[in-house]
């Protein structure tokens, strides 16, 4: 009889275990991929395999791959979230017929959005820049143009209007140096980049999340560890004290 249940319970992790590997994961790493941006692509299809081949000497074709070529996608993903010039000028690269144009921003709004499923909790800026083609002005209300994410498990009143305040201050000097680009397309749709900074990591989603999982993971360690080194520490007292008794 249980011989009979190892078996089963064996059977059923190797048809659990092959669902995940070789159905689920791979799908889910296609829906991430596909959404992602072209350069996060390019970039994961051409240095996996590199650096796979590189520092493990194998063929491509196995789950360690596909494990690897995750984590060098979720790298990418990482580095680029934190370059919005470069964001900006991947999209001029693979977007030729798109072009600039000379426009200002009229107005901003800075709100707070809590953690939700679809979203991070967050301070974002809601823009509406105008610009002019054929002699007429256009005004475009773009929902979210700026993001702040907090970094934090939960967020308290203060925090809330700390960040508030910090993406407000930011915005304004964006605003007044002009730290935005506005492009236009032949169909008249624009998409307004704001800002044009080198690095930045406040804006990041990936930052934030590599942020969150650290503070639950110290948090978690020091629920764990700090009474399991009190424990010895009492342990090593109370053995200190019996030996010196002794003497």
């Amino acid at each position: 009889m249980n011989n009979s249940n190892e078996s089963y319970l064996k059977e059923t992790r190797r048809f659990s275990d092959k669902i995940a590997f070789k159905f689920l994961m791979p799908l889910l790493y296609l829906i991430f991929f596909i959404t992602s941006p072209l350069v996060t692509i390019i970039l994961t299809l051409v240095l996996s395999p590199l650096l796979f081949i590189l520092f493990f000497n194998r063929k491509i074709y196995s789950r360690k791959f596909l494990y690897f070529s995750f984590a060098v996608y979720l790298t990418m993903s990482f580095i680029y979230s934190c370059l919005p010039r470069y964001q900006y000028q991947s999209f001029r690269l693979f977007h030729p017929k798109w072009t600039e144009v000379s426009g200002k921003i009229i107005d901003y709004k800075i709100s707070w959005t809590p953690t939700t499923k679809q979203s991070a909790a967050s301070s974002y800026a809601s823009i509406t820049y105008a610009y002019e083609v054929g002699g007429k002005e256009q005004r475009v209300y773009a929902s979210k143009a700026v993001t702040r994410y907090s970094g934090n498990v939960w967020n308290t009143d203060a925090d809330i209007a700390g960040h508030n305040l910090a993406l407000k201050q930011t915005v304004e000097a964006y605003v007044n140096s002009k730290n935005y680009k506005i492009l236009v397309n032949e169909q008249a749709d624009s998409a307004l980049f704001i800002p044009l900074d080198y690095f930045t990591f406040w804006s990041s989603f990936y930052f934030q999340l590599i942020v969150i999982i650290l503070k639950i993971g110290l948090t978690i360690g020091i629920v764990v560890v700090l009474p399991y080194r009190l424990l010895l520490a009492y342990a090593y007292v109370i053995e200190y004290m019996k030996r010196k008794k002794r003497h």
